[in-house]
């Protein structure tokens, strides 16, 4: 959501966070600079991710595989693989039960492969989101047991299976645990459980992700580090967002070398599918292309196909299964967007408009995307928003629930945990099963804890830049230098810029939806693409700004061949005018994009344009209703000042656009000219009476067209020139002579021209000096 402030000079500023300024540069800086021959820009962003050392900075900067901590540090860990050896030599029959996410599907492959390898009678088991649920399922594990598993280890799962593990006890089949998700108090009597933050460990690092943790049993088993399962256990960190520091450091590091040179022929296929240059792939190749790729499977299909995917050595196989994750992809962005409409549209209706949080409400939607929906629309309206769905009126409700700004949508809930059929989460997201009858005490209980914990919607979050730089500054020198603190992530952040440009040219919106923005930002010697992901509503705070600020980070974009630096925005900081000119000759299809009302002053062109219009709201300028809205868009230009004045008296508006449109014909109206109304003065004089009805062909007689005729015999009706005698205009002999000028109506259109002409086609200046005068 962009939400609009204003700043001490009476402006308003379009923002999505409120930001510090970076820190400066210091002499530390400087002196580590030197101590590890960098420059100071990378010293300064290493200090301020806390490694203050020379030591410390060096030992970030080059990651080694020696860097990886001893497997058999982790908790269990001996007994797991040891019972894991036991099975394999026995020939027991070895499940490994895993997760339907990505994170999930890579830490199945990984053990899979892992025990594949060393011989044993290994099988998986992908629990499906709709019909098994998330984590241990006491049904499933009764399966596994029946059809002859011995052993289940658990991957990215287990930690809260206490029914399931006690009955594989009492049938005597052993369950191994490994996970990286927050503990219970108390845990399932497993064989064994493998956990970076077990109670009491001294495991050095406690932010595996579940690919992470079934890395370190594999190198366990192995003896040794797997280097080929570097690339599972690499997108199950990044898709995970775990913190790439420490160990995630070293995974994601060398994971990503090994993506680009991968022998998996599931992900080659998926590079094919996904248009992914494998010498290109980073870390958000990872986070945007592989992972949603993988986590879409869970949500709309079976994430059994992803460890297939991952461990297939059938090219056919790879190849139609690749292009099943990618058509299973886009069909999870379809529902997302249309969801994502008709829940944005009720979230705007009028039982939710005024509410500080919203609990939107669908039927027939699909649960495995009810998240990404919920998340869309808590950044769209900046409000705590819970999306539920159900497929008949009989049944209850499930869903899920995303916070905005520092809202504790787990604190705001867990009081109503009683009324849910299921509830879990934690301050930032929740899902949840509740029936009908107890979604308005829901609903309530959210409104409640927004003032309980004093929640503004919209409130915008901190943010804190890393450094100002110049546009000529963002250079490939300059990407390169920043380059070393890669792979970017959780905890190691990109480095977010702060550029003032001297200018901003080209601002225009792009993508198949028009959502994105793309513009350039020129300095002193050179200038720089930018490019905004969703945030085309910026553009028009971007059009003839002063003293903006983009908050962004640098990329590299390579096309046809050539590679150039480009400026991946953030957000924009700048003093937004009140007033944008945006007058033309020439109506523009972009003119009419914007989410504003549209003002009309003439009735005549609000029907004739009304086709430039979508779903924005048209008016006229002395509509009552034009109270309600505080972004304007003025289409038409008001014939005389008391219009405009009509419209300043109802309205507070935060920005106005002002078009001003007229059409040619209106453009070339002028007065007609002395010789004009002289031969309309001699045909009267001639005719002495004329009807009303006979002014078309007295018009034609002298090329005029009738409006111009009648204004001409309105003038000669101020003058005394002509006069109604019963129903015809009579000419009168007794006339005094008078300058054109003294009429009224002579004077009002000299007027209205002029007027029409300074707003059309005046200085800037002079037009925002008078529409100042009316908006206070």
């Amino acid at each position: 959501m962009e939400a609009l402030v204003t700043n001490e000079n009476g402006g308003r500023e379009l923002n999505r966070f409120t930001w510090t300024a970076p820190h400066p540069i210091t002499q530390e800086d400087q002196t580590l600079a030197a101590a590890i021959s960098q420059p100071v820009t990378v010293a300064h962003l290493l200090r301020t991710r806390g490694l203050t050392t020379a030591e410390a900075a060096e030992h970030f900067l080059a990651p080694q595989l020696t860097d990886l901590h001893d497997p058999f540090a982790l908790h269990d860990m001996t007994k797991a693989c040891d019972r894991i050896k036991q099975a394999i030599t026995a020939g027991e029959k070895i499940t490994i039960y895993g997760d339907y996410d990505a994170d999930g599907i890579t830490s199945t492959a990984i053990m899979q492969e892992t025990l594949d390898n060393l011989g044993a009678d290994v099988h998986f088991y992908i629990p499906n989101r709709f019909t098994d649920g998330y984590g241990p399922n006491l049904a499933v594990y009764k399966y596994l047991v029946e059809t002859g598993t011995q052993l289940i280890i658990t991957v990215d799962n287990g930690v809260t299976g206490h029914d399931e593990v006690a009955y594989c006890n009492d049938h005597n089949v052993d369950v191994i645990i490994t996970d990286h998700h927050e503990l219970p108090e108390t845990l399932p009597e497993a064989t064994a459980i493998v956990h970076a933050r077990y109670p009491d460990s001294t495991y050095p690092f406690g932010q595996l992700s579940g690919a992470g943790v079934a890395f370190k049993v594999a190198s366990a088993l192995m003896d040794t580090v797997p280097v080929d399962l570097l690339d599972l256990a690499a997108i199950g960190t990044i898709a995970d967002v775990m913190p790439l520091v420490d160990e995630n450091r070293v995974i994601a590091t060398y994971g990503l070398q090994q993506l680009q040179k991968t022998d998996r022929l599931g992900l080659q296929a998926l590079y094919q599918v996904a248009q992914i240059a494998p010498e290109t792939i980073d870390e958000e190749t990872v986070g945007f292309a592989l992972a949603p790729r993988l986590n879409a499977l869970g949500r709309v299909d079976d994430g059994t196909v992803g460890v297939t995917l991952l461990t297939t050595f059938d090219p056919d196989e790879a190849a139609q299964l690749a292009q099943q994750v990618d058509d299973t992809n886009s069909t999870r962005k379809t529902w997302v967007k249309q969801m994502a409409d008709t829940a944005l549209r009720q979230a705007q209706d009028a039982d939710h408009a005024a509410r500080r949080t919203l609990v939107i409400t669908g039927e027939g939607w699909h649960e495995g995307v009810l998240g990404i929906v919920a998340n869309h629309v808590a950044e769209a309206t900046g409000k705590p928003t819970i999306v539920l769905s159900r497929e008949k009126p009989t049944d209850d409700y499930k869903g899920s629930g995303r916070t905005a700004g520092d809202y504790n949508l787990f604190a705001a809930l867990n009081p109503q945990r009683d009324a849910c059929v299921a509830f879990g989460g934690h301050a930032a997201a929740v899902g949840l099963t509740v029936s009908a009858a107890n979604v308005p005490a829901l609903a309530q209980a959210m409104e409640d804890a927004a003032v309980a914990q004093d929640f503004k919607p919209g409130a915008k979050p901190a943010q804190t830049a890393d450094l100002s730089v110049a546009v000529d500054e963002l250079t490939m020198t300059f990407y390169d230098q920043l380059a070393v603190l890669a792979p970017f992530g959780n905890t190691n952040p990109r480095p977010i810029l702060a550029v003032v440009p001297d200018l901003i040219r080209g601002v225009q919106t792009m993508g198949q939806t028009k959502d994105h923005l793309r513009c350039q930002i020129v300095g002193t010697k050179q200038s720089v693409n930018t490019v905004g992901f969703n945030l085309a509503a910026m553009g028009p705070s971007l059009v003839g700004a002063d003293d903006v600020t983009l908050y962004g980070t640098l990329q590299q974009n390579t096309w046809n061949g050539k590679t150039t630096v480009q400026f991946q925005l953030l957000d924009v900081v700048t003093a937004t005018p009140l007033l944008n000119d945006w007058r033309s000759n020439t109506l523009q299809r972009s003119q009419f994009s914007l989410d504003a009302a549209y003002v009309f002053f003439q009735k005549a062109y609000a029907k004739r344009l009304s086709n430039y219009l979508q779903d924005q709201p048209r008016i006229m300028f002395d509509d009552p209703q034009i109270r309600q809205y505080t972004k304007l868009v003025l289409v038409d230009a008001p014939t005389d000042l008391a219009q405009l004045q009509t419209l300043g008296q109802n309205v507070t508006p935060e920005q106005v656009w002002v078009i001003f449109y007229a059409s040619q014909a209106r453009r070339d109206e002028a007065l007609p000219g002395k010789k004009v109304f002289g031969q309309v003065f001699n045909l009267f004089k001639a005719k002495q009476r004329v009807a009303p009805k006979d002014l078309p062909a007295l018009a034609a007689q002298v090329r005029l067209d009738v409006p111009s005729l009648r204004f001409i015999i309105q003038v000669f009706f101020d003058l005394g020139f002509l006069a109604m005698a019963g129903d015809m205009i009579a000419f009168q002999a007794d006339l005094t002579p008078q300058a054109l000028t003294a009429a009224p109506h002579y004077q009002a259109r000299v007027q209205q021209i002029q007027f029409a002409q300074t707003l059309q086609t005046g200085s800037w200046a002079k037009v925002r000096a008078l529409l100042s005068d009316q908006f206070h």
